[in-house]
Formats: C-alpha cells, sequence, structure tokens
C-alpha cells in the first residue's frame, strides 16, 4: 500500500503526460491544415531559366545584353525598274531617217522653185566641224533684244542651239566668206555654221510656222529651192517682221525632223537633229536668216547675216562695220584684225563680205549697211584694223552688252596740191 506521500508525487506525473499529449494532438491538427481536403496536391513546375534575372539577382551591371547595329539598314525589295534598251544608231541611220528615229515621215512641200545654182554646185572643202567643246560658253541674251539708243538693233532670235553644245559660230567661215583659204576658196557662205555631232537638238530661232521640212526619208538627198547642198531642211516663216517685210530663218543638213509644214511653232521650240545631209564633210547646222517684201522673196539671194539678229551671249556685243575704197565701193575680202585696247591682244579676225554682183549675192543690213560683222564680243575697249591699198587704219570702237558697235572704214583722201606764188 503507498504511503500518503506518494500520492501527490503520481498525480504531479499524471498531469505533465496529459499536458503533452495535449500538445501533441495540437500539432498535429495544424500539420493536416496545409493543404485543405477536396483540393488535389501536384509538384509545381519548374521555372524557366532566365538569365536576365540571374544577372539582376546577382547584381551586375550590364543587365542588357548587346546586338551589332548593321551599316545598312534592312529596306523592303522593290520590284526592279524596266529597263530600255535601244539598239545602237549610226550616222547613216540618222541620215536615212529610220522609223526608230522618227515616228513618222515628214513629206517635202517645196515653195517656189528658182534658178540653179551655179555657187551651190561648187564642191564644198572639208571644215573642222566636229571637234567637241573645250569650255562652257555664256548663257545667251533673252530676246528679242533692241538697247541701241536710235532703235538700230534687231536681237529677235534666239539661238538655235543649247548652250551645253556648241551655239558659237564658226569664225573660220563666216556669212559673207569664201573661207580662209585663199588657194582654194569656198562658195560664198549664206549663212553661218554650229558645229555639232549628229543628234544634237535643233530649236525654232523664234515663233512661226513652218513652211518647209523634208526628214530625208523619201530620197537619198533632198532637193530644196532646186539645190541638194542643203540636204534635210526646215525653213520657218516667223509670226513677226521687219519693217513690213517677211522674216524666215532656215535650219540646214540636219539628220531629222520633228516638224512637219504647216506646223505652228514657238521659240526654243525642238524642230529637229543636227546632221550632215547635203554637200559637207561633217556635221554641223547651218543656219540662214532671209528677209522679204513677199513670199515670194524667199530664195537663196535673201539671205542676212545671222549674228545681226541673233542674240549675243550675255557680258558681250557685236562689232560691224564697213570697209569702202576711196570712191565708197565695198572692198571685198578684206582682211580685219580686232585687238583688245587693254591688253593689246587680237581678239580674233575675219574677212569683209565677197558680192560678184549677181542676184545670189549676200546682202547688207537695212539699217546697218555693212560688209563684216563679229558677234560674242566682250564688253570693252578695242581697236578694229584694216589695210586699204596699203594704208594701215585703226579705229577704236567700245563693245556694250547687246549692243552694235559700228566702225566705218575709208582711205585718207589724197593731199590737195598746193598752187605756187
Amino acid at each position: 500500500m503507498l504511503g500518503r506521500q506518494t500520492l501527490p508525487v503520481l498525480l504531479v506525473l499524471l498531469v505533465m503526460i496529459g499536458t503533452f499529449v495535449a500538445l501533441a494532438l495540437r500539432n498535429a491538427e495544424s500539420t493536416l491544415i496545409v493543404t485543405p481536403l477536396g483540393i488535389p496536391t501536384q509538384p509545381s513546375a519548374t521555372p524557366p531559366e532566365n538569365p536576365l534575372g540571374a544577372l539582376l539577382s546577382m547584381g551586375r551591371s550590364t543587365a542588357l545584353p548587346t546586338v551589332a547595329i548593321p551599316a545598312v539598314q534592312p529596306t523592303v525589295p522593290l520590284a526592279a525598274p524596266a529597263v530600255v534598251t535601244l539598239a545602237p544608231v549610226s550616222a547613216s541611220d540618222l541620215i536615212a531617217g529610220t522609223p526608230d528615229i522618227v515616228a513618222e515621215g515628214i513629206l517635202p512641200t517645196p515653195i517656189l522653185p528658182t534658178p540653179t545654182l551655179a555657187e551651190e554646185r561648187a564642191p564644198a572643202t572639208a571644215i573642222a566641224v566636229t571637234q567637241a567643246p573645250t569650255n562652257f560658253q555664256r548663257p545667251p541674251l533673252v530676246p528679242p533684244l533692241s538697247r541701241d539708243p536710235l532703235g538700230r538693233d534687231h536681237y529677235w532670235l534666239m539661238r538655235p542651239i543649247d548652250s551645253n553644245a556648241q551655239n558659237w559660230v564658226l569664225s573660220v567661215y563666216p556669212y559673207g566668206s569664201d573661207g580662209n583659204d585663199l588657194s582654194n576658196p569656198l562658195r560664198v557662205h549664206h549663212g553661218v555654221d554650229m558645229p555639232n555631232p549628229v543628234g544634237t537638238v535643233v530649236r525654232a530661232a523664234g515663233s512661226g510656222t513652218v513652211i518647209y521640212s523634208a526628214d530625208g526619208r523619201l530620197a537619198q538627198t533632198d532637193i530644196f529651192q532646186n539645190s541638194p547642198s542643203y540636204g534635210n531642211v526646215i525653213v520657218i516663216q516667223h509670226d513677226f517682221g521687219y519693217n513690213g517685210m517677211f522674216i524666215w530663218t532656215l535650219y540646214a543638213h540636219l539628220s531629222s525632223a520633228f516638224v512637219r509644214a504647216g506646223e505652228t511653232v514657238t521659240a526654243g521650240q525642238p524642230i529637229g537633229q543636227v546632221g550632215q545631209t547635203g554637200r559637207v564633210t561633217g556635221p554641223h547646222l547651218h543656219f540662214e536668216v532671209r528677209l522679204g517684201r513677199t513670199e515670194a522673196d524667199n530664195r537663196y539671194g535673201s539671205t542676212y547675216n545671222p549674228v545681226l539678229w541673233m542674240v549675243p551671249y550675255v557680258g558681250t556685243g557685236v562689232i560691224a562695220g564697213a570697209v569702202r575704197d576711196a570712191s565708197g565701193r565695198f572692198i571685198n575680202d578684206a582682211d580685219i584684225t580686232i585687238r583688245n585696247y587693254a591688253t593689246g591682244q587680237v581678239q580674233t579676225t575675219t574677212t569683209t563680205y565677197v558680192f560678184n554682183n549677181s542676184g545670189f549675192d549676200v546682202n547688207s543690213d537695212p539699217v546697218w549697211q555693212e560688209n563684216f560683222a563679229v558677234t560674242d564680243i566682250p564688253v570693252g575697249r578695242y581697236n578694229v584694223i584694216v589695210t586699204i591699198d596699203g594704208e594701215r587704219i585703226v579705229r577704236q570702237v567700245t563693245v556694250v552688252e547687246g549692243t552694235t558697235a559700228f566702225v566705218d572704214f575709208r582711205p585718207s583722201p589724197p593731199a590737195t596740191p598746193t598752187s605756187g606764188g
């Protein structure tokens, strides 16, 4: 039998054991509540590897990766443009005026026949007309232009060739000249020449109506006013006149024509292309100016010097003059030197007109009555020098932009003998 002192000890032990069991049961309950009943459990998916996140978590400063920038940005490809391939065209094709060059034929429409010209049948000699441009020309002045205080100038026509080609006048064969070769003279020149390659664009020098146009496809040689020398030719009758006279311009030796007879044209409109048809030895444009009281006056003997009608270059003018003998008659083929007064250097040389006293002579201007004229002389002072009957005569002139400076030459009158007293 247990004593009275053992009983309290046993009671304390039982209380401690009960308390322990209660705590254990409470811990077991809390563990079961983590996963609620009725919700299936499944293993969590492994998150994808994130290098950027790893770098950030590691505290690296270069968080973003670098990508090389292409030198050429990508572009959306476009459809390739259509390429037009033209077959090469020979000079003979241009002269023949094949349909590939000009869309449709242009029928020649002669105006009035004229007598066969003996001068036109003369053989032509070689002229240097194929040289390439060595520098740029100045731009021409704008027509119509008449700055002379007395109203004598009539620079009403533009240049028929563009400035990026060769629109200067060939100096070795000027209007009214028979060339610079005394041993083998050319026929007297009734126009001026502008040397250019075959195919260079030719433009109308003024507005008007085309009265003749031939492009060379109907025959090997076109006949204009009974002469084969012109080759393919276009003639324009302008819609302005001069002192009651018609004005015509003529464009010869063309390789093709863009206009028909009867069409109206404006100044600067393309009308054809430079060629070498007719009686020539190289490609160039032959350009004429004609005047007449009636339409029947449009003929070979009605030409006037184009440089007195066609605007000069900017910053230049024209020197024209008359060289006469003691009786006041024009002197043929006299040499003229134009020398810069300031530098003493020769600016250019030319010759006076050649008159054969026929119905086909060249003509002096209705106002100026000159027998020589030179265009595109830079503004300034010049000495114009000529020798008449062994006497050297010098005249000084001042060239003003866009005007004509005129000079007159005659030999000194003979000395009057004195009577003895």
